[in-house]
């Protein structure tokens, strides 16, 4: 009896280890086989784009846009991009030649490798589209990874489990449709995870070079400067002025941009937004501001006011912006790991749901498989 009495202790303390080396094994080997699937499938999916859905797609442009940058500079984000001229491109990709490049600079320093590789013919223009759809769907299956991981921290697990699936679906749908909003909103999660597990300085500068991908992240600078305040005494010189370059880099691309945002109604077969104010107010406007702005007062009231500017951001952008596309809630996403308190959590995904349904983009299981098996089939 003591000598099993003894042992019990033993037990109880190297097991734990044990089971979270177990447990990481199997987190990785899960990881290298989704990956393994993704580049076995892209592979298959119908040329020359190499994506899930062949109706429209965002990577060609992006390869266009960041070669340009090497001849025009700076005039990318405020010269529409049928002004642009010749860029000594091997291979011109337009889109929406009405408007410049709507993107931070960090999205173009990510599709530079990509360009330089189509437009020097350093490789076939059909292989960086795959190549560049196998970066962005393995990306998406990382950011899945990780809002699993965030979600289990701030959630029930039943409510964690089913936004994990719907943001799974999200991710890997868009991932593979050549959108950066999935890489970019996993950066956001570990961001905000790194900053409140210990590792602030990490945090800061990951949540900041995911928002340095996607404007329509930008709702989350106020995490970003209170994580930045809070934890000013353990963040290094050196993550500090990291943060702050790319931020500030992101800052003057994006006073480049910003007059063409309110002229994307002139811009042909995009998707309108049926919420934005800016072209008179209805009944349904109405009653969502009211609703946005309930949000807003429980997160204040029960949470944090850094929640509610958050939250509040995030609807300055969804009554704001003249256009809608069904994927733009992947870059929503992130807002639902910002909330702690219960009843913050609960109005944030009520919202969250209702906007996906009632503008579009509510991730679709049953769409993705027939999607996925006419690509590969």
């Amino acid at each position: 009896m003591l000598s099993a009495r003894r042992a019990r202790p033993r037990e109880l303390v190297t097991s734990p280890p044990r089971l979270a080396g177990v447990r990481l094994t199997r987190v990785r080997l899960a990881l290298l086989g989704a990956a393994a699937v993704v580049v076995a499938s892209v592979v298959r999916f119908p040329r020359p784009n190499y994506v899930l859905d062949p109706v429209y797609t965002d990577h060609l442009q992006h390869e266009y846009s960041a070669w340009a940058f090497l001849h025009i500079g700076l005039r990318i984000f405020d010269t529409p991009k049928s002004d642009w001229g010749y860029v000594h491109a091997a291979h011109v990709h337009l889109l929406w030649e009405q408007a410049p490049s709507l993107y931070p600079p960090g999205l173009i320093a990510f599709f530079m490798p990509f360009g330089v590789a189509s437009n020097e013919q350093l490789l076939p223009d059909g292989r960086v589209h795959m190549l560049m759809v196998i970066v962005l769907g393995v990306g998406a299956v990382l950011a899945s990874f990780q809002l699993v991981r965030s979600l289990r921290v701030t959630y029930e697990p039943a409510l964690a489990a089913i936004l994990a699936v719907l943001g799974t679906v999200l991710f890997v749908t868009a991932g593979l449709d050549g959108f950066i909003d999935p890489l970019a909103a996993g950066l956001a999660l570990a961001g905000i995870y790194w900053a409140e597990r210990g590792a602030p300085g990490r945090g800061v500068v990951v949540l900041v070079l995911g928002l340095s991908l996607q404007y329509r992240l930008w709702y989350l600078w106020p995490l970003v400067v209170a994580i930045a305040i809070q934890h000013r005494r353990e963040i290094s010189r050196l993550q500090l002025a990291a943060a702050g370059v790319i931020g500030a880099a992101s800052m003057v691309t994006f006073g480049l941009s910003v007059p063409f945002v309110s002229k994307f109604h002139e811009i042909p077969n995009i998707t309108p937004n049926p919420l934005v104010l800016t072209h008179g107010v209805h009944a349904v406007q109405v009653a969502a501001l009211v609703a946005g702005c309930l949000v807003v007062g429980i997160a204040f009231r029960y949470d944090h006011s850094v929640t509610a500017a958050c939250i509040a951001l995030a609807l300055v952008l969804v009554f704001a912006v003249d256009q809608w596309e069904v994927w733009y809630p992947v870059l929503f996403v992130p807002l639902l790991v910002v909330p702690r308190a219960r009843a913050a959590q609960v109005a944030v995904v009520l919202v969250f749901v209702e906007g996906m349904i009632y503008l579009g983009g509510f991730p679709d299981a049953l769409r993705f498989v027939h999607l996925y098996a006419h690509a590969v089939g």
